[in-house]
């Protein structure tokens, strides 16, 4: 039996003339599926990436964006029975969470526990997720490290920033000048990206042992260059050309360079880092969080969140919004 749904489509790559909110139907979910109504998708530079036909080894247009949601259990399709029907749920879906209903593998479900701000659990599943492999499972952040972090007034930047002081590091990092005294009262120590002061800033300390860049290109090498002797590069994204506008260009020589790099007499060294909700690590880390922040140890700050009605209005307003932390899309009332 088919429902009813609205659905963003990316109807082929482009700009905001290629996004358009449609009415489908849905059919009831396969075996060992869950049909879940979607109440906030997370909303990040990967949709923007996806749109523009950059983001890696992404599906060919048309599809549905949403690379996370939140949302309630309708139907359990064939061999489910481990949720409930109404369990609130949340799942990284990669696609297909700007819609009115999404069915999804039952193994990708993780519930929501009683208590928890929806909005924040949403920005939790891949903002928060990415900012925690990086900082505390990859980088191994610790107390007394210099970490710098580029965009650390947005969503995976801010997290990031976060997680890092709570393991006593000292931060600095990139990000708009309208954003600045935000980011001094929360004890961190922010710079422009354009005039390039950090870089002999960061150097004139000694280097940072971390370095946080979803940028890529030109600046990884400059974010290399203001590493510690023995620091750590966390390359992930490769959002500098969208966010410049230049022409689209392959983050494959980029990534090839520092990798090579690491094959030197140096103590230096690079990672890159791709979130993936098939990591023994990305579930237990979730659960961890969302505990967090049902106890109020952690606070998730929401930039915007956009009806899905206003798909156009949240590209276009991405890397221009006042503030610091997640945007959402908001497809139903919870």
């Amino acid at each position: 039996m088919s429902t009813p749904s609205r659905k963003v489509v990316i109807t082929a790559f482009g700009d905001l003339s290629t996004l358009s909110v449609v009415k489908s139907t849905i059919p009831d979910p396969p075996k060992d599926h869950v049909q879940v109504r979607t109440f906030y998708s997370g909303f990040s530079g990967t949709d923007i990436n996806m749109r523009l036909g950059r983001y890696p080894m992404q599906k060919k247009a048309p599809f549905t964006p949403g690379y996370s949601l939140v949302g309630k259990v309708l139907k359990n399709g064939p061999g489910c029975s481990q949720f409930r029907l109404g369990d609130i749920v949340a799942c990284l879906t990669v696609y297909d969470a700007q819609s009115d209903y999404a069915n999804l593998p039952q193994r990708y479900l993780i519930p929501v526990p009683d208590g928890t701000d929806l909005q924040q659990a949403t920005a939790l599943i891949a903002d928060w997720s990415t900012a925690y492999g990086l900082a505390i499972n990859t980088g191994r952040v610790s107390s007394g490290q210099k970490v710098f972090v580029h965009g650390i007034s947005g969503a995976v930047g801010y997290a990031t920033m976060v997680l890092c002081q709570s393991r006593g590091a000292e931060v600095y990092g990139t990000c708009s000048e309208k954003n600045f005294a935000a980011i001094k009262k929360l004890g961190a120590t922010p710079f422009a990206y354009t005039d390039k002061n950090w870089i002999q800033s960061l150097q004139s300390l000694g280097g940072a042992d971390l370095v946080f860049d979803p940028l890529g290109f030109e600046s990884w090498d400059e974010s290399y260059s203001i590493l510690s002797p023995t620091g750590h590069l966390l390359g992930y994204g490769g959002n500098l050309a969208t966010l410049t506008g230049q022409a689209e260009r392959s983050v494959l020589w980029p990534t090839i360079k520092l990798l090579a790099r690491n094959l030197s007499f140096c103590w230096k060294k690079t990672t890159f880092f791709y979130i993936t909700r098939d990591s023994t690590s990305f579930r237990p880390d979730l659960e961890k969080m969302f505990e967090m922040q049902r106890k109020g140890e952690i606070t998730v700050p929401i930039k915007a969140v956009f009806d899905m009605e206003n798909i156009k209005t949240a590209h276009e307003s991405w890397s221009k919004a006042t503030g610091l932390g997640s945007f959402l899309v908001k497809v139903s009332d919870p």
